[in-house]
């Protein structure tokens, strides 16, 4: 999960530039609830709920290219956890 965080710095970069250039305010009525929904990505590091996984990776899907980089973040975790459970589900079964 380092990269998800790399890549949230990026985008807070990115954000932060974008504010400073008045011509492109626009842009900030898609970006900004996108990186909401990037943040998502904390709430899956705590309950493994795919939901939260499938929010973030919407969000980053906004932000390409540098979103590819999110979006490969949260899906590694997310097969991750997907292979924990199976191999529990062999354990038990």
């Amino acid at each position: 999960m380092r990269l998800y965080k790399i890549t949230l710095i990026i985008l807070v970069i990115m954000l932060v530039g974008i504010q400073q250039t008045p011509t492109y305010y626009v842009i900030n009525y898609v970006a900004i609830p996108a990186f909401l929904l990037t943040l998502s990505g904390f709430i899956y590091q705590f309950t493994h709920k795919s939901i939260f996984g499938y929010l973030a990776i919407a969000g980053f899907v906004v932000f390409l290219p540098i979103g590819v980089l999110g979006v490969l973040s949260i899906r590694d975790a997310m097969d991750e956890q997907s292979k924990l459970k199976f191999i529990r589900k062999l354990k038990n079964g």
